[in-house]
């Protein structure tokens, strides 16, 4: 096998919330945030491009062929870094999970690139930033509960992920997904979508999502289809658990960094009471769901890794028994990399188990160090957004806030 293909860039499209198309949410991690480009340098976008158009921009052709050839591109800056650090990257699961193989995308892959005819099968689909958590390592680009702590925090305007400067309350960016052009698109291709990734925002707040479910289950399409979801499990409506039953497997990764005290810092205002309850709920749905703890890694939990490991161990859940983990690279402030020398040590000796998750994050942290470039700016942001939350690192997590320096 190829050491950097991904099926990725054959069979898939990803609009983020904002609508502006992207290779995938990996290479938001690299320079130019995998974004794909007309030739005027202006992104593509799900409301007014044509989609299929954007298939063949000079990026998707570039990397096609640097995958054929064994070469990584620089969008592929994350799965490389992982899978160097012992981590299961993305383009590992990728082509685990199709049947699309370098050998099938030489067939159908010309000489600058193009490819044609090649249907798209999968979809990440994040329809706007609509959500009702506003996480620490997370932003107004990707939850609208972040605008008003972020006005306080920083001012009126934040830049999105791709540089366009936005002012908080002007939610026409993250409208796009009611555009009948992008509809009509999708609705075209319907019969040859085989799986589609839900995120957000938090998708099962946002009615478009449903209305795409709807319209797979009334056209037949449901039944051969995976639909994914990553998802703070806050919600889980009847209306939603009854769509479920439709699809051939529905799979849900929830996203829990930690249990008690640790998560509820972390996904601030989540309550841990309220996710515990839905995971017992989880826990006995059909057998066509699958589910697992998707797990963010930052300086807040990196500590806790291994005490939330055993602890799903110890719940004997039945379908949530699986912990999958991804290193948060951004904001770089809240990237493990960033952690004094000493309390690195400490994290260390905590994560000095046996068990492949916390070895491959203890050789990520110590693989390099960021502290001298974001710790002050952690130190600032961290305090000031503790006092307008109402939190205090230094109670919640004392181990790790002796070493701030409230600002």
């Amino acid at each position: 096998m190829s050491k950097t293909f991904c099926p990725i860039p054959w069979i898939f499209q990803a609009p983020r919330s904002n609508g502006d198309l992207r290779v995938c949410c990996q290479a938001n991690s690299s320079e130019d945030y995998g974004l794909i480009r007309k030739p005027d340098g202006t992104p593509y976008n799900a409301a007014d491009d044509y989609l299929e158009e954007s298939r063949n921009a000079d990026i998707m052709k570039s990397m096609r062929l640097n995958m054929l050839e064994g070469k990584w591109s620089s969008q592929c800056i994350r799965c490389r870094t992982e899978e160097d650090n012992g981590h299961h990257s993305r383009r590992l699961a990728e082509n685990k999970d199709w049947w699309f193989d370098i050998d099938e995308a030489r067939k159908v892959t010309a000489e600058d690139g193009t490819i044609d005819g090649v249907a798209i099968q999968y979809y990440d689909f994040r329809f706007g930033n609509k959500c009702n958590l506003a996480c620490r390592m997370c932003g107004p680009s990707d939850s609208d509960k972040w605008y008003e702590d972020w006005e306080k925090l920083v001012g009126p305007k934040f830049f999105d992920n791709g540089g366009e400067e936005i002012t908080i309350g002007d939610n026409s960016a993250f409208n796009w997904h009611e555009s009948e052009y992008f509809w009509k698109q999708i609705e075209n291709n319907l019969s040859n979508i085989k799986r589609v990734y839900f995120a957000g925002g938090e998708p099962t707040l946002i009615q478009k999502h449903y209305t795409f479910l709807e319209k797979c289950v009334e056209v037949g399409q449901s039944s051969k289809m995976t639909i994914e979801y990553n998802t703070n499990i806050t919600t889980l409506p009847k209306r939603l658990l009854e769509l479920w039953t439709h699809f051939k497997r529905v799979i849900i990764g929830a996203s829990i960094d930690g249990y008690g005290d640790v998560l509820e810092y972390q996904r601030y205002p989540v309550k841990w009471d309220k996710v515990y309850n839905n995971m017992l709920k989880i826990d006995k749905l059909p057998d066509n769901v699958r589910c697992w703890f998707s797990y963010t890694v930052t300086v807040f939990n990196v500590h806790h890794t291994a005490d939330f490991i055993n602890w799903v161990d110890e719940q004997q859940f039945s379908k949530l028994n699986r912990v999958k983990h991804h290193m948060a690279f951004n904001p770089p402030y809240l990237n493990v990399q960033v952690l004094p020398d000493e309390y690195k040590k400490y994290v260390t000796d905590r994560l000095d188990v046996d068990d492949p998750i916390c070895k491959s994050i203890s050789k990520y942290m110590n693989s390099k160090s960021l502290n001298k470039l974001h710790w002050h700016e952690f130190e600032g942001i961290t305090t000031k957004l503790d006092k307008i939350r109402n939190q205090d690192i230094t109670i919640t997590l004392p181990e790790l806030g002796k070493y701030v320096k409230k600002i």
